[in-house]
């Protein structure tokens, strides 16, 4: 191939050229990466060698390998590697959020969404005529495969509507011919035996995700019924049992409050319990609820981390004893560090995964551009009875927002982990009341430094854990396929 004339003209009188990277000291070496993605290590004496252009064979070829320095022979790749980490911004929203009700039988402390405190009527909820708009609003999108996930409030008080969503969605697809699936976000305390019928015999179609926060001291304190004020923990357990009785894989989602962080030891081991592969832990998001009672259940970042950190180090050494569990940033991490794809994750990718990547609908038909969005006035974008998928795209809103999370400036710039980081406009706007970024004042500026520098450490110092880790990955990855 031919390079570009800039390029070719820098290596007329010399065998490569530097490519554009960032470095950080970590320990007692030096990480560099590139805006491909790619990343090495050196020693201090590599590092000096390749800044005076002194590089013996084997540092030459695994700079060459890695895209550090660009000849004729690893340009294209180098295009391609950049390519596949991009791929898929354009492709349209492959997340789409149905709220069927916003009323909840829960008043979690930490509810991000301000779910309505009531159990009985209608006037929350969404209505037949606008689900179906919803859906046609969704199989218009362009993009051929997506997920439709129920989300609330509680989505199982307004059961009917659940089921002629996934209906109606059958029923459309005749006409779309895509591929979706759905997700079920529930606190479970709903259920009845004749909606677990019904899962079970849509279960190829429907993944279940219920919230439990650690064993009931911790949950308890966090998740309890509006009326009484009682700890959910034993329904939800329940539910889990009767589920895993028929066959149904549930998922498990953590929120750490002050009262989780003596107990981070009990916490994994209650999702080790329930046999899960996986575990996100989750910090508190300044938004809903929980502005509320922040002096209560809120703490710091370094506070957080700190936690984060001891949780981690736990399932590391679980990992030793052949327990595979994941901890889903950790999770996440590797495969943005690792695999030349876009992970799907849409936090840590720039621009972020507002409108682009998912989208909320409302049970008013409104139309959010992601699903922290919903309780921050002025956010709604569009509405399904008067917009269709491209209308919402084009607007000067939804471009306006979509830029407000490109990671572009001095601070992100100057960042050896810009490849594999990305920001939340709608929690910033939370922390600081502003659409003004200023990333590294930003809880998850801070957050995203503390994990990418603990798994970068656990990929150079440790290995064979990381191998472990990562073999257990995939046998996860293969059981989500499944």
């Amino acid at each position: 191939m031919v390079l570009p004339d800039w390029i070719g003209n820098q290596l007329t009188n010399q065998e490569y050229i530097k490519n554009f990277y960032r470095q950080k000291k970590l320990k007692d070496s030096y990480l560099l990466t590139t805006d491909h993605g790619s990343w090495v290590n050196l020693t201090d004496a590599d590092y000096f060698n390749f800044l005076n252009d002194n590089l013996n064979d084997k540092l030459y070829a695994d700079l060459l390998h890695r895209g550090f320095i660009i000849t004729e022979d690893n340009f294209e790749e180098i295009v391609q590697k950049y390519y596949r980490r991009y791929q898929n911004f354009e492709t349209g929203a492959s997340l789409h959020i149905l709220v069927p009700t916003i009323r909840c039988n829960l008043r979690c402390l930490y509810c991000h969404s301000e779910a309505e405190a009531i159990t009985e009527g209608s006037e929350y909820d969404m209505s037949e005529e606008t689900l179906k708009y919803t859906l046609e609003f969704i199989f218009d999108s362009p993009r051929e495969e997506f997920t439709i996930e129920f989300q609330g409030g509680e989505p199982l008080l307004n059961k009917p509507l659940v089921k002629l969503a996934i209906e109606y969605a059958a029923e459309l697809n005749k006409k779309y011919n895509k591929r979706y699936r759905f997700a079920l976000v529930s606190n479970f305390t709903t259920m009845d035996e004749e909606f677990l019928d019904f899962l079970c015999d849509h279960k190829d179609q429907i993944k279940l995700t219920t919230s439990l926060d650690g064993p009931a001291y911790v949950h308890d304190r966090n998740r309890q019924y509006v009326h009484s004020g009682n700890g959910s923990y034993a329904q939800v357990t329940h539910w889990i049992e009767r589920c895993k009785a028929r066959g149904l894989w549930v998922g498990l989602l953590m929120v750490t409050t002050k009262y989780s962080l003596p107990y981070w030891k009990e916490i994994i081991d209650e999702y080790v319990k329930w046999e899960q592969k996986e575990i996100q832990i989750k910090p508190l998001d300044y938004l809903g609820y929980a502005v509320e009672v922040w002096d209560e259940i809120g703490y710091t970042m370094e506070e957080f981390i700190e936690f984060w950190r001891r949780s981690v180090d736990y399932i590391f050494a679980l990992l030793g004893k052949g327990v595979i569990l994941h901890e889903r940033h950790v999770r996440l991490a590797l495969k943005n560090i690792l695999y030349d794809v876009d992970t799907g994750y849409m936090d840590w990718s720039s621009p972020c995964g507002m409108i682009r990547g998912q989208i909320v609908y409302n049970y008013n038909g409104d139309i959010y551009c992601c699903d922290e969005a919903r309780v921050v006035d002025g956010l709604v974008i569009g509405s399904v009875f008067e917009n269709r998928y491209q209308e919402i795209i084009q607007k000067r809103q939804s471009r306006e927002l979509i830029q407000s999370s490109i990671l572009e400036g001095y601070y992100c710039d100057s960042c050896v982990y810009k490849p594999y980081c990305g920001v939340c406009p709608v929690l910033h706007y939370g922390q600081e009341g502003n659409f003004a970024l200023k990333l590294n004042k930003t809880n998850r500026c801070q957050l995203n430094r503390a994990v990418m520098d603990v798994v970068f450490e656990k990929l150079i110092y440790e290995r064979k854990k990381i191998q472990q880790l990562i073999v257990g990955m995939m046998l996860k990855l293969k059981f989500d396929e499944q």
